[in-house]
């Protein structure tokens, strides 16, 4: 037998007693407050870590990642052991309502909240309602508690940083979260009733096992109960020469309470090139005798037995694999435990899981007098008692691939769709990204401005405390505005809703706030004159917006663009001249509407102007000055510690040009810094990808939700944002509401249908003779 496994035999064995109690079965003797479990002889620490997009990579990826994966299988201690676990558990309704369905606020939007609440748990329920989490368990044998914290110290260190490399993010659990996971998988069904303190424990002179372990255990020949659900344990018995990296993946898209574990004893090179030697010389001994055997019979020509051919083959491969390409001997058990409510459900589910075994030319066998032993071994509580090992190269392990795809359900989180691949809810709190910066891009009818709406609709019932600010170009938010209790605001040429360009309250801009005026002027100046700002119009333009804001100083009175106008006017430049007449239309002429002192009321939490009815030549003031006016909504919200959230449609507009896009940049910049939510919603890609301001916003936002997009515009995203044209194929031809959402470091595809038969389908929908957008346009 070899050294490492003769030295971790006899570090496991442990003097046998019969348990007397339930508590007696949990192999656990001491937990410390950091997560370190006394299992055995031995101590052990757990890690969780996040899925990674495996399941929808391209081929280079997914070499890049087995490689990754593979390279962190190289990493584990020999003297140590690992344990991979894969954790299926059902979303409990209880925890589901309590965490994510929001209550109700008697402001007469309750019907909205209801019917909310009741879609999103509709769809938790029939999605598959399975959370599936992942663990790697190091134990080590180690004198005492001191010496075993310092080597998770810096083994974990070591774990998290090629997790990193992978893209996956990994952290310890501490010892509540790990008694949470066994208490979860003891009691299912019961899962809200755990509750553990330490302090509390010690001081009732309590056993930490009385929290988590079931009712009753029975055992069976082949099968348990806990408490009133049947669990049995298979393990994987015969490999196959090629095994799919898909098999572990398939086992686990069973919707049931589950768990999975690879055990993995690491074995160091010089001890496997030792062992493997010693084979291949037992090899070559075996067919000299017998090549010796047929000489001495007259039988020169034999030809070797093909077993023992084979053998000499696998050998030479295994050992070229040790010494020449960075692979490591490792013995591996595969263990499954799978819980049932029934007796027969539970033997249907064993079948299907042996037939997905088998499908991929392998072999599960169920456990014959060792459930109990089989499930602390699947358990990640860090022992195996178990010895049904299986030799294999790193490659050969990094097989069993634990990854799939990943996964958003966040504590406070906004329905964002379900996941394409899971169907399970993606649920998304923008206060956990570097910044809250966010695009929605599609073609027409993709779905952007629903999407959208349903945004606004989760900020308005939910986040009372909040604002919402919302440009609309094409009138399309009306009527779900008014139907929130918000206030719309049309702004047309000759209309009554008037809207002061020259506002700007105290705290106005990044540095200097008449600089930033005046960029802003600049940038109107240009939307209104597309021969554009000279050098001489931009030093006219300053001089005389410092000047305005200087005389404000004094009088107290809020300049309009008039007053600029005056002031323009009284320099001697010829070039002023040339402003003055440019803005006389805007000023004293048809187009005055911005103008004027504002006269719209501008408390209301919930604004949307409507600049449909300006016309596609003012489109693009109406939309700088609404911005500008929004960004003193921010800075004053700012001051009272109040969110705002900003939705800007046809965003592309702002980049025709470049001062109003210097503008935007600058708004933007002063969006995320001052507590506001920006979110751009365009149709013309190209337009952001041909502005590099527009580009570096764009990669700059954690969160980006692409529909349908054009073939030229799916390449360009790629390019600019490092998806795959696997991922990319979500918005191929994808149905409205369907698409990929990159959020932070996630790459999710989704879908997202909402039923229509419900009141809020019909206040977001923009679909023509459906809903109140159509019924609000034919009474216009």
């Amino acid at each position: 037998m070899m050294k490492t496994l003769s030295r971790l035999f006899k570090q496991d064995k442990e003097k046998y007693t019969v348990p007397r109690k339930i508590q007696d079965v949990i192999p656990v003797k001491k937990i410390w407050k950091d997560g370190i479990f006394a299992v055995g002889n031995k101590y052990s620490m757990t890690y969780k870590f996040t899925d990674i997009n495996y399941f929808v990579a391209s081929r280079e990826d997914k070499e890049r990642m087995f490689l990754g994966y593979s390279e962190l299988l190289n990493s584990l201690d020999c003297g140590a052991t690992a344990k991979i676990t894969i954790n299926n558990r059902r979303l409990n309704r209880k925890n589901f309502e309590e965490s994510i369905l929001k209550p109700m606020q008697n402001d007469g939007l309750d019907e909205y909240r209801k019917e909310y609440n009741e879609v999103l748990l509709d769809k938790a329920l029939n999605s598959n309602g399975i959370v599936q989490e992942k663990y790697i368990t190091i134990s080590v044998h180690k004198k005492n508690i001191e010496e075993a914290r310092a080597y998770f110290t810096r083994i974990g260190a070591d774990i998290i940083s090629h997790f990193s490399a992978l893209g996956s993010k990994c952290v310890p659990l501490d010892a509540t979260e790990k008694l949470r996971v066994l208490h979860d998988f003891y009691r299912p069904g019961d899962e809200s009733a755990f509750s553990f303190d330490a302090k509390q424990m010690m001081r009732r002179g309590h056993d930490f096992r009385d929290y988590i372990c079931p009712d009753i255990i029975e055992k069976r020949k082949d099968f348990f109960r806990m408490g009133d659900k049947y669990a049995r344990t298979i393990f994987l018995k015969d490999y196959a020469s090629y095994i799919k990296d898909d098999m572990i993946t398939e086992l686990m898209d069973m919707n049931r309470n589950m768990m999975l574990s690879i055990d993995i004893i690491p074995v160091s090179t010089d001890e496997a090139v030792r062992e493997v030697e010693t084979r291949m010389l037992g090899i070559e001994t075996n067919i000299t005798n017998w090549q010796r055997r047929q000489n001495s019979n007259n039988n020169f020509s034999a030809v070797i037995p093909y077993d023992m051919e084979l053998q000499r083959k696998e050998t030479k491969e295994f050992l070229n694999d040790i010494t020449t390409r960075d692979q490591r001997m490792m013995f591996a058990v595969v263990t499954l435990v799978h819980v049932a409510d029934t007796k027969e459900q539970l033997n249907s589910d064993t079948e299907a899981l042996l037939s997905v075994a088998r499908k991929h030319l392998c072999q599960l066998a169920t456990m014959r007098y060792q459930q109990m032993d089989a499930l602390n071994t699947a358990l990640p509580i860090g022992v195996r008692k178990i010895d049904m090992l299986r030799t294999l190269t790193t490659e050969s392990l990094a097989v069993l691939m634990p990854f799939k795809v990943q996964e958003i359900q966040e504590d406070g989180g906004i329905y964002f769709g379900e996941n394409a691949i899971s169907h399970n809810l993606i649920l998304c709190n923008l206060m956990n990204l570097l910044n809250q910066s966010m695009f929605i891009l599609g073609i027409p009818g993709s779905g952007k401005s629903f999407f959208a709406k349903l945004m606004i609709v989760f900020f308005a019932l939910f986040c009372p405390e909040d604002d919402i600010i919302i440009c609309d170009p094409e009138g399309e938010y009306s009527p779900l505005v008014e139907a929130l209790n918000g206030a719309v605001h049309g702004i047309k040429a000759g209309g009554k809703d008037k809207i002061n360009a020259m506002d700007m309250v105290r705290g106005y801009g990044d540095t200097n706030s008449v600089v930033e005026k005046s960029q802003f002027i600049m940038s109107l100046v240009e939307q209104i004159d597309k021969n554009g700002v000279g050098a001489h119009h931009k030093s006219i333009i300053d001089r005389c917006v410092a000047q305005v804001y200087r005389e404000s100083e004094f009088t107290g009175e809020t300049p309009t663009l008039k007053t600029l106008r005056e002031v323009i006017l009284e320099q001697p430049e010829k070039e002023a001249k040339e402003l003055a007449l440019a803005l006389e239309l805007f000023t004293s002429g048809s187009l005055d509407i911005f103008a004027h002192e504002t006269n719209v009321d501008m408390s209301n939490r919930i604004i949307s102007y409507d600049i449909h009815e300006l016309g596609a030549q003012l489109k693009p003031v109406g939309l700088l000055v609404i911005t500008d006016t929004i960004l003193n909504r921010v800075t004053e919200n700012w001051k009272k510690g109040k969110r705002t959230h900003i939705f800007i449609d046809e965003f592309h507009i702002v980049f025709e040009n470049e001062y109003s896009a210097n503008f935007f940049v600058s708004a933007w910049r002063q969006f995320r810094k001052r507590n506001a939510f920006p979110c751009a919603i365009t149709q013309n890609v190209e337009y952001l990808l041909a502005s590099i301001a527009a580009s570096t916003m764009l990669s700059n936002s954690e969160c980006i939700v692409m529909m349908n997009q054009a073939a030229s515009d799916r390449d360009k995203l790629s390019h600019l944002l490092g998806i795959s044209q696997e991922q990319m194929s979500y918005v191929t031809n994808a149905n409205a509401g369907c698409g990929l959402l990159r959020y932070g470091g996630f790459i999710v595809p989704f879908i997202n249908i909402f039923p229509k038969v419900t009141k809020i389908y019909k206040l977001i929908t923009t679909k023509p003779n459906e809903g109140a957008f159509g019924q609000y346009e034919d009474a216009c």
